[in-house]
This record gives C-alpha cells, sequence and structure tokens, in this order.
C-alpha cells in the first residue's frame, strides 16, 4: 500500500492519501492542524502573541494553557484573584475562542456570513450576561463577607462579657465557699446544769404491754376531740384557797362586801380572785361613793402599771353597760391618753375581782332617724324614719318586704354591722378621739 504526504504551506494542512479501499488499514479522510494563533477579542498581530511560539494544536487556546498571564508587577508578586474573577477570566477565555474560531470560519466561507453573524450576536449576548451574573456575584460575595465580618466582631464582643461574668461567678463562688467555711467553723458549746424537769423528761414513761391482736382506737375528729375536753374540764372540781359560809338571811351582795372590807383592814392592796361555788359570787358594791373606790382600787390594787394619783384624779367613770340591778356591770371609764397606753389590754384588780380593759369603741345609734353619733332621746328630727325600709314611719309599724337602709341606701337594715355608714361613723369617731399620738 502507497501513501503519499501532500503539504500546503499556504493553509498549513496535511493531507494523506492512500492506494488501499477506503476504510482499510489508514483513514483516508483529510486531517487538518490549526497552528495559526487564537486572537481575542480587539485583535491583535499573529507576530506578536506568544501562541506563535507553541507547536502544533488541536485549536485549544495557548493563553488558556499558560501558567503566566503577564509580567510580575514591579512591587513583587502578582496579586492573587479570587476564585469568581478566575472562572470569569476563563469563560471571557472561551467566548474569545468561540469568537474567534467563528471568524476564521467566516474567512474560510466554511460558514454562511449570516450564520456566522447571529452567531456573534448571541455570543455578544452571552459575553453581556457572563459579566452581568460575574458582577452580581462579587457584590453577593461582598454582602457575604460584610456580614461575616459583623458576626465576627459580634461573637468577638459576646465572647468578652462572657468572660466577663464567668469571673465575677467564680468570684461570688470564692465569697459563697469562704462564707460556708466560716459558717462551718465549731462554735463552743455551753454545758448547762440539768435539771430535776430535764431528768424527768428523758425518764421514759412506763406502758403497759398491750396484747398483740388489740386493735388501735378509731381517730377522733378535731372537733370531737375539742368536745371531749371541754367535757372532761366542766367535770373537774374547782377548789379555792378559802370558802366563806353564806348565812341563809345574808345576801351575796352583802356577804361579798363583808369579807371585802375585812380584807381591806388588814391589806390596803390585796388582790384576789372571785369564788364560785353555787351561787355567783363577784364584787359589787352598792354603796353610791363607788365611782370613788373605784379609782381608789385602780390606783392601790395595780403598783405594777405605773399609775399615779395625777392620773387618777385626771379619769373619771362616766355610765354603766349592761343590766344595771344586776351583780356585774361594766363600767365605761374616761381616761387621759396616757393612762389609756398603761391600761388598754391590760389585766386589773379591782376589790377581789380580775378584769380586763378593753377600749370602749361603741357607736351609739338613734332609733328614731337612724344616724350615728347620738340617741333618740336628744334627737332632733321629728318625723320617724323607719330601720327596715327607710321610709317615713315608726320601724314596729313596718309591713314593707323591701329592705332599704336609711344611710347608705343599700340592701339591708339601718342597724346591719356591715353598713358601710356605720364603718365610716367609727372612722371619723377614732379620728376625733385623742389617743396621744403626735
Amino acid at each position: 500500500m502507497k501513501t503519499q504526504i501532500k503539504k500546503d504551506d499556504g493553509t498549513g494542512t496535511e493531507a494523506q492519501e492512500t492506494s488501499g479501499p477506503a476504510g482499510v488499514d489508514l483513514d483516508s479522510t483529510n486531517r487538518h492542524c490549526y497552528s495559526a494563533p487564537l486572537r481575542l477579542r480587539g485583535g491583535g498581530n499573529d507576530d506578536e502573541s506568544d501562541m506563535s511560539q507553541t507547536g502544533s494544536t488541536s485549536g485549544d487556546m495557548v493563553a488558556g494553557n499558560s501558567k503566566k498571564r503577564g509580567p510580575t508587577s514591579p512591587g513583587g508578586q502578582p496579586t492573587k484573584q479570587s476564585r469568581s474573577s478566575k472562572k470569569s477570566s476563563e469563560i471571557s477565555d472561551l467566548i474569545g475562542w468561540i469568537e474567534h474560531t467563528i471568524i476564521q470560519e467566516k474567512e474560510k466561507k466554511r460558514i454562511g456570513i449570516q450564520t456566522a453573524e447571529k452567531l456573534l450576536i448571541n455570543i455578544n449576548k452571552l459575553r453581556t450576561a457572563t459579566a452581568t451574573l460575574a458582577h452580581e456575584n462579587s457584590r453577593l460575595a461582598g454582602e457575604v463577607e460584610g456580614k461575616d465580618e459583623a458576626l465576627q466582631q459580634s461573637l468577638t464582643i459576646f465572647i468578652e462579657k462572657l468572660d466577663i461574668k464567668n469571673a465575677e461567678a467564680s468570684s461570688l463562688k470564692i465569697e459563697l465557699d469562704a462564707l460556708k467555711t466560716t459558717a462551718a467553723v465549731p462554735r463552743p458549746t455551753v454545758t448547762q446544769q440539768s435539771t430535776y424537769a430535764a431528768k424527768a423528761a428523758k425518764t421514759p414513761a412506763s406502758t403497759k404491754a398491750t396484747p398483740k391482736n388489740a386493735k388501735a382506737p378509731p381517730a377522733k375528729s378535731k372537733k370531737a376531740a375539742e368536745m371531749e375536753q371541754l367535757n372532761k374540764s366542766r367535770q373537774v372540781k374547782a377548789t379555792s384557797r378559802f370558802i366563806v359560809e353564806i348565812p341563809q338571811d345574808m345576801s351575796v351582795a352583802d356577804a361579798k362586801a363583808g369579807v371585802w372590807q375585812a380584807v381591806r383592814s388588814r391589806n390596803s392592796k390585796s388582790k384576789a380572785k372571785t369564788i364560785v361555788s353555787g351561787r355567783s359570787l363577784i364584787i359589787i358594791p352598792d354603796d353610791s361613793n363607788y365611782q370613788e373606790e373605784l379609782t381608789e382600787c385602780l390606783l392601790a390594787q395595780n403598783e405594777e402599771l405605773g399609775l399615779t394619783a395625777e392620773d387618777m384624779s385626771n379619769s373619771r367613770p362616766l355610765h354603766k353597760l349592761g343590766p344595771r340591778d344586776s351583780d356585774v356591770v361594766h363600767w365605761v371609764v374616761e381616761v387621759p391618753p396616757s393612762v389609756l397606753a398603761k391600761i388598754e389590754n391590760k389585766a386589773l384588780y379591782i376589790g377581789m375581782t380580775r378584769c380586763r380593759c378593753k377600749l370602749h369603741s361603741s357607736l351609739p345609734q338613734c332609733y328614731n332617724c337612724q344616724q350615728y353619733g347620738h340617741t333618740a332621746k336628744i334627737c332632733e328630727q321629728t318625723a320617724p324614719t323607719c330601720r327596715r325600709c327607710a321610709g317615713a314611719h315608726d320601724s314596729r309599724t313596718c309591713s314593707n318586704e323591701l329592705i332599704k337602709c336609711a344611710n347608705c341606701k343599700g340592701p339591708h337594715k339601718a342597724s346591719s354591722a356591715g353598713c358601710k355608714a356605720k364603718s365610716q361613723a367609727k372612722r371619723s369617731l377614732l379620728r376625733r378621739t385623742d389617743f396621744g399620738q403626735q
């Protein structure tokens, strides 16, 4: 088989021909190898390009394969390009290669002019779109980089503050450990001499052995247990220091008066409680000079309260409370603020009676006009006001089913303890009372 090789220096191509049959041994098709340099957009001479020094290529751009894109800058090493700029440069090189190839094919009339023009127009559009994408990519990369820097700054500030808080927590923990150590120091124990009560408390009480099969008593409720205790207390016999036998022809009051006179003759500062045995014996003197004796007893029998003669001279009993003919009555005594501070809520001895002094805060109410602060005896209103329905009639003759307060107009009687007008009247009375407050 004979092979002939023809060279054409004008086109730079080589063609091989064979005398053998087609498709046998060697390929009979023409093979073209382009050794002309590729020109990017903007033109350029073939002689000035570095691609003219390369050997035969298969159409690849020499500039795209070169490692060095240009001379080194006088300042030193070339500037490092970003990844996006490298990709953009590679795309631009590829588009330039395609554009250069189309121009060559057009000049050699291997493609039509209109087709080449359309290809070039589309390539320009592709180049514009590529530039737009590269610009948008660069902008987004800049935003991401800026946000990364901001996050790094925030993270740095957070770490600094966290370190400060950790340091404060460590110092507080050290102080807490120091306080715990101080509190854990054992203190010297004070030994007290054991008393008879302590020894008796330590002695175990003797208990009888209970059978194994015995059932526990049922649990009692709190109310039932309290009632049982009250009943037991009432069954206990009351004891006294002495018992006075009262003759049949003498009343209880006369007997108490005689006993009290006998005691006062021996001890003017005596203190005693009432003896309860059969009939109630409560000391209530029947003479008209009881008011003077009341102040004398308060002064003589209650030295621990610090009362003086001047205090008693400024105090005077006003009136009684309760049944007037009873052996037991309550006296309302008017005292100055200094005396009130000494005797309020205190236990007082008056004769052979021990009583407790409390602040008298009852508020008089008129049953004629239903107002507070006075009684019906000195009321100036002529027409009565009903306590039940607030009508202009007597309360005892009221038949109205509607209940209405004459003072606060509420749905209750005028004598109700929860009336707002009554509470207001009490507050007003307390504000007008001198308690010695500065």
